[in-house]
């Protein structure tokens, strides 16, 4: 049975054995990392987060699900609140998403500005006119649908179901929620005209059999059980993959793009795990030069899965060891300033998972160490900054018991 074959079955399965094939082979813990915090969960159970960005007084932001805002300093790990079950979170833009194993989507945060959280129903949408409030603890979605995946990483939102449909919300620039013109919605005490933004998960017209989801910053991928790519949004990198840089508010296929099995979406780029282990890029390169059309990363090979920063790319191979290839500017490929190309990070090795955001790359090791290297916890290793690591070094949070390297 080739890879292709055994990702559409176990998209069939039913939930619970889709769950269990996708973690047997991975390490226990799941790092999320976002522009401003970030997740450590191991799958069924509690989240913790954390706070990166600054915040006034060092209070403790709603997108943390603390279920308050006193004081909680950077860099220290919290239980969100009443959550558990979990299989699945995002870290957006000041916004946060969680799957339960039951098939609940959940989220907490600020909603203001494009109703992100998803929690706003139509009908009291069109009552306001506005979306509902923002949230310090995790709260259930508005429209109701049994979810296995959720990606976010600034101001829109995509969700899987287990079905292969596709869900979005929130922010609805250069047509980032891929339904095509939005709705024209009836509010009752204003007059009736299309937004900006849907403050609900609406199901992609467009989208069926999809067995992956990854947002960048304004655009989407969609991953379909046939090896094809589906892409929509901003485009004015290419970072859609269709040979043009003119946006669309529809999924469009992405070309050359075939036998794919992983997918990741960077700032403006965009990238594909092929089934023989090679990797396809698009869009923005590091010197912000559009790619319109799908091409091989030279000397990438072996590839299992992909993970994306804002300029950089983080390819996990079978073998347990990790490529990198991108901006290098904030020493984001773990191997110094002015490195060109894609090249392993010497320091790691029986790597189990990865994730990206921003500058920051993180990696969970078979021994159950959370390596992490460029943006970083100031002070742990100045390195021509005091928040930035060249080379992989252990996460430091408060509250996070790891050894030493």
């Amino acid at each position: 049975m080739n890879r292709r074959r055994a990702l559409a079955l176990i998209a069939a399965l039913p939930f619970a054995a889709r769950l269990d094939a996708d973690t047997r082979t991975t390490a226990k813990t799941r790092v999320v990392v976002g522009l401003g915090h970030g997740f450590l969960f191991e799958p069924g159970g509690p989240v913790e987060s954390w706070r990166i960005s600054e915040v006034p007084d060092d209070l403790a932001p709603d997108w943390l699900g603390l279920g308050h805002n006193r004081v909680h300093p950077k860099f220290t790990l919290a239980a969100v609140r009443g959550l558990t079950g979990v299989v699945a979170a995002a870290a957006g833009n000041e916004c946060s998403f969680a799957v339960l194993g039951d098939g609940r989507l959940l989220s907490w945060g600020t909603n203001a500005g494009n109703g992100r959280l998803g929690t706003t129903a139509r009908a009291a949408f069109e009552n306001t006119a506005s979306w509902g409030p923002d949230s310090n603890t995790p709260v259930a979605v508005a429209t109701k649908f049994d979810a296995v995946d959720v990606s976010c990483v600034n101001e829109h939102v995509v969700a899987l179901s287990r079905e292969g449909a596709v869900y979005t919300w929130g922010k609805a620039a250069r047509g980032a929620l891929g339904i095509g013109p939005l709705p024209t919605f009836d509010f009752k005490r204003y007059e009736s005209a299309a937004t900006t933004y849907v403050p609900f998960p609406i199901r992609g017209p467009d989208l069926s059999e999809v067995t992956a989801i990854k947002t960048g910053y304004g655009h989407s991928l969609a991953l379909r059980s046939d090896g094809t790519v589906l892409a929509w949004g901003d485009n004015r990198l290419g970072q859609l993959g269709d040979g043009t840089m003119t946006d669309r508010d529809r999924p469009v296929t992405v070309q050359r793009v075939r036998n794919a099995v992983a997918i990741a979406a960077a700032a403006e780029g965009s990238a594909a795990v092929l089934a023989d282990g090679t990797v396809m890029t698009w869009g923005s390169d590091d010197d912000q030069n559009p790619i319109l059309v799908p091409a091989l990363v030279p000397g990438v090979r072996g590839v299992r899965t992909i993970a994306a920063g804002l300029l950089h790319f983080a390819a996990l191979t079978q073998a347990g060891t990790v490529f990198m290839w991108g901006d290098s500017t904030y020493l984001g490929l773990g191997r110094g300033r002015n490195a060109r190309g894609a090249r392993l990070v010497k320091e790691l090795s029986d790597v189990q998972s990865i994730a990206a955001c921003a500058n920051t790359t993180t990696a969970v090791l078979a021994s159950g160490k959370i390596m992490t290297w460029g943006g970083v916890r100031p002070w742990t290793r100045p390195d021509g900054a005091p928040d930035l690591s060249r080379s992989p070094i252990l996460l430091w949070l408060d509250g996070l018991q790891q050894t030493g390297a």
